[in-house]
């Protein structure tokens, strides 16, 4: 399972029993949910034409 220190930022991976149940109960982490897109839209590189200076 992944948290999140609300007060640092970092996400950690905790693989202990005792340190999950730590984290779930501590109000500074929150619990980090691994989103697996296969969509394409979150693959392709966005081209956006402009217009060259003159």
């Amino acid at each position: 399972m992944k948290f999140k220190n609300k007060l640092t930022g970092l996400v950690w991976e905790v693989v202990d029993p005792d340190h999950i149940k730590r984290c779930k109960k501590d109000a500074n982490y929150e619990e980090v949910r691994e989103v697996k897109s296969t969509s394409k839209a979150a693959t392709t590189k966005r081209v956006t034409k402009t217009k060259p200076k003159e």
